[in-house]
Order: structure tokens, then sequence, then C-alpha cells
């Protein structure tokens, strides 16, 4: 039960960074929309940027942020799986111990 309860709460913070990528990359994406055609961008890969057209950029930024949402519904369903574990950990404990009482 600790440990599911554990796993629970590093999940949350897992989906709280993946919601930061999103919306990061979404007001990315709305500042380039916003920039003159001609406008050099580069693309931070490592220590390093790379001259890219703005619609390579463009194409990154949105599969960087499907793939953060598709791992934000993977975590979810695990945290609501490792949900359904507790409350039966729970249920099962309560049972115990009523049928440790009932015994006295």
């Amino acid at each position: 039960m600790i440990t599911s309860t554990q796993q629970i709460k590093i999940s949350e913070a897992q989906i709280e960074t993946l919601k930061r990528t999103i919306q990061h990359s979404r007001l990315v994406d709305h500042e380039i929309n916003s920039l003159p055609d001609h406008t050099r961008l580069y693309e931070g890969v490592g220590r390093m940027f790379i001259l890219q057209p703005a619609t390579v950029v463009k194409k990154n930024l949105g599969n960087k942020a499907k793939a953060a949402e598709e791992k934000i519904k993977s975590l979810e369903s695990t945290k609501q799986y490792l949900e359904k574990s507790i409350k039966e950990s729970e249920d099962n404990l309560r049972e115990l111990v009523s049928s440790k009482q009932q015994q006295r």
C-alpha cells in the first residue's frame, strides 16, 4: 500500500511535468506563428542550436506535445490501477480487522 501511494505521487509529478511541457510547446508554437516568414529559427539540440525551417520546428513541437499527451494517458491509467489497488488493500485490511474483533 505504501509503495502504491508513492508510485501515485510519482505519477502525479510526472503528469504535471508533461502538462508543463505541452503548455511550453503550445506557447512556443504560438510565438513562432506570430513571427515574419523570413525569420531564422534555431532549435536546441543538446548544447547547441541548429538552424531549422519554421515548418520543421513546428512539426517537432507538435510531435513533442503529442508524445507528452500519450504519456499522460498511460500515466493516468497506471494511476487509476494503483488507486484501485490501494482501495482493495484498504478493504481487505478493514475486513481483517473486523474479523479479528468478532473473534474476541
